[in-house]
């Protein structure tokens, strides 16, 4: 588990299976490698406009993501970008796009894990980025990314709670061993009317709705301003990840702002809202397609 200034590729959030010196707290990007793609389109068509919600008056709105022109190129050219983007406290946003469309790295970019290139304008919670990004870090959290918050299988529930909860007390103060009604408190806003998994069982042994929201649960423990969830169709079925989607609409609702990824481009469309969510689509690099 990590400290909430770490870089991608241990972020905050992110469970870890034995106890190391946290490392730097930010990174800049490093595509795979691979053969060069096609060329690519240098603009990236966004929709950030809220769903069913026309009209909104900016002047009375706080927003906790502001962007203009924000992109991000490595070596393999562009990963996003660019994005201009408005995100209002205490609302749900879905980041549409496929796979290879820089979706992981705008969200590490929001949460400032990851600096974007010269010229953009990112202001996160009030905090102009990348200057102010350990401010940032302090009060976004992550869910959902692959190699950074990923779960230890062979542990239980309890114990993957317990060593969350060790990073976020100061290293002098033991942390007891976690048991249900403590587990109870901390995953109760996140899985809301859902049972709750036993601090005893392994890892392993959830289904892919619970420990995704495990891992949910795990990222709201520092209790954010803003929180960011990658790959929500890393649950498979649609009527599954509809619980999640419920979920991360309530936390939403309850103050925390949600910037969420898909790769479904009609996510929005087939799910139920309580109140439809802000919907960006991005199109970039040779995987583009029009903006929704």
């Amino acid at each position: 588990m990590t400290t909430p200034h770490d870089h991608p590729q241990r972020a905050a959030g992110a469970p870890r299976r034995h106890r190391t010196t946290p490392p730097s707290p930010t990174t800049t990007p490093t595509p795979a490698p691979g053969p060069a793609p096609a060329p690519a389109a240098t603009a990236t068509a966004v929709d950030a406009t809220p769903a069913g919600a026309p009209g909104t008056d900016h002047a009375t709105t706080v927003l906790a993501v502001h962007a203009e022109q924000l992109r991000l190129h490595g070596r393999r050219g562009v990963v996003y970008g660019p994005v201009d983007l408005e995100v209002p406290t205490g609302t749900l946003a879905v980041v549409q796009g496929p796979q290879g469309g820089g979706r992981s790295s705008l969200l590490l970019t929001l949460a400032g894990r990851m600096v974007p290139d010269e010229g953009s304008r990112l202001t996160v919670l009030g905090e102009a980025l990348p200057r102010r990004r350990t401010a940032v870090q302090r009060r976004a959290a992550l869910a959902g990314f692959a190699g950074i918050d990923d779960l230890d299988e062979s542990v239980t529930v309890g114990d993957v709670v317990r060593e969350r909860l060790a990073w976020l007390s100061p290293w002098y103060r033991r942390t007891p061993r976690v048991d249900q009604r403590t587990f109870a408190r901390l995953a109760g806003p996140v899985f809301g009317e859902r049972p709750l998994p036993r601090t005893g069982t392994l890892v392993w042994d959830l289904d892919e709705v619970d420990a995704m929201l495990l891992r949910v649960t795990l990222a709201t423990a520092q209790h954010p301003d803003l929180l960011v969830v990658d790959d929500v169709d890393q649950v498979h079925d649609s009527r599954r990840r509809q619980t999640v989607w419920t979920r991360l609409e309530a936390l939403a609702a309850a103050g925390t702002t949600v910037v969420a990824s898909v790769a479904s481009l009609d996510e929005v469309a087939r799910m139920q809202w309580a109140t439809l969510p802000q919907q960006i689509t991005l199109a970039t690099g040779p995987h583009a397609v029009p903006a929704a």
